[in-house]
């Protein structure tokens, strides 16, 4: 815990002597029917490199992606001058604290509680959510972040109604660090683009990448394929392209009350992401089924070693387990598409922009960040930090 705590503080000492690229305030508006109407609106095609094709006038009867003119705060500097909110595991920037995004209340109705967070301003406040296992989240919502977003999405067991909801991992550790939602008008928004533009809706990313990192993942399991990992009473053991167990390990080292959380049956990967699934685990008396498990393999610069780090439930007999592979760092960052961040910013202010006053308002995208796991620069936790300085050189006696 000293080791990441002191990871932490050197982290936020360097980033104090740079700066951060930070994306510009979503700004969201909303018009009312008269006003479009008399407003004078585009329509843009885009290239297949995210640039404006051309503009043609926009009708009134017209469906079409509307994007609105490019404005002051686009071609700005990025904003460097906020607090950061960064990853208590690694110290990585997730997203600015001037970009506190407050939800409205008809959003909140799964809450089972919310308090008021000063930090984060006048109107701040964490909101707090049960899974269906019961495990408790305390969230904190913002308008943009740095975390890295899952390709897959699922409106499965949602916190928000009418949003789908994506993993949101830490761009330095991968931990888990939240959530990024988006609401399905918004998704429907970026299909429907990205299909007129001939792309898949999901980024595909390099060709052939998705079988140089496979090949990685394997390699990495060629001389042991079974790791396991305790977490309180039970303890997890993965074998690669074998099944998942869960059990309890008795002081004499005999395994008891050893339950299958699936077998291996399915490859999920995609050309960013390395993902199997295991189907047919043990009976669950909760829901009927039988268990079964996703297990992402990730890059983990804090570790050397292949470890089982996390095991998640985020349904009923359903896991999610994430598996530490070293030589997965050697692979690049994902970085994001240009294209699907023109597209969703042109998504989400076509939505706003055809909100009508009398109905209840809703964000088209949000993120939120599991409050535990996030620290701002300035909280008092750090203080302490405030005198460390960068050693750039040793002079010798």
């Amino acid at each position: 815990m000293n080791l990441v705590k002191l990871s932490l503080a050197l982290s936020i000492a360097a980033a104090r002597g740079g700066a951060h690229d930070a994306p510009a305030s979503a700004g969201y508006t909303t018009t009312s029917d008269d006003e479009a109407k008399t407003t004078q609106r585009d329509e843009v095609a885009l290239d297949v490199e995210g640039g404006v094709r051309h503009h043609v006038a926009a009708s009134k009867s017209s469906h079409a992606l509307q994007a609105l003119a490019t404005t002051e705060s686009d071609v700005a500097s990025p904003d460097i001058s906020g607090v950061s909110m960064r990853c208590r595991f690694c110290g990585a920037h997730l997203a600015w604290k001037h970009h506190y995004q407050h939800l409205p209340d008809e959003s909140k109705a799964h809450a089972k509680n919310t308090r008021t967070e000063t930090s984060l301003g006048e109107h701040g406040e964490v909101v707090y959510f049960d899974n269906p296992a019961g495990v408790e989240f305390e969230l904190a919502s913002f308008q943009h972040s740095d975390g890295v977003p899952s390709d897959a999405y699922t409106q499965q067991d949602t916190f928000f109604d009418s949003y789908n909801w994506r993993a949101l991992a830490c761009p330095r550790c991968a931990k888990h660090v939240g959530w990024k939602f988006t609401h399905v008008l918004h998704d429907q928004c970026m299909a429907d683009t990205q299909r007129q533009l001939h792309k898949p809706a999901v980024p595909s990313g390099k060709k052939g990448s998705k079988t140089k990192l496979a090949a990685l993942v394997d390699a990495a399991f060629a001389d042991k394929s079974c790791y396991a990992m305790s977490n309180g009473w039970w303890s997890y053991q993965h074998c690669y392209k074998s099944d998942i167990t869960q059990f309890h390990l008795e002081p004499d080292g005999v395994k008891a009350n050893e339950w299958s959380l699936g077998h291996f049956s399915d490859n999920k990967s995609t050309d960013t992401e390395i993902a199997h699934h295991f189907t047919g685990g043990q009976h669950c008396d909760e829901n009927g089924k039988l268990r079964s498990t996703t297990v992402k393999y990730v890059c983990c610069p804090e570790q050397q070693d292949i470890v089982v780090d996390t095991i998640e439930e985020p349904s009923l007999c359903t896991y999610l387990m994430r598996v530490c592979v070293p030589q997965l760092c050697q692979s690049k960052p994902k970085i994001p598409d240009v294209l699907d961040k023109k597209i969703e910013k042109a998504c989400a202010q076509t939505l706003v922009d055809h909100q009508k006053p009398t109905s209840p308002s809703f964000l088209p995208l949000f993120y939120t960040l599991v409050w535990p796991d996030t620290i701002a620069e300035d909280s008092p936790e750090l203080t302490w930090t405030h005198s460390l300085s960068t050693v750039t050189s040793i002079i010798g006696r």
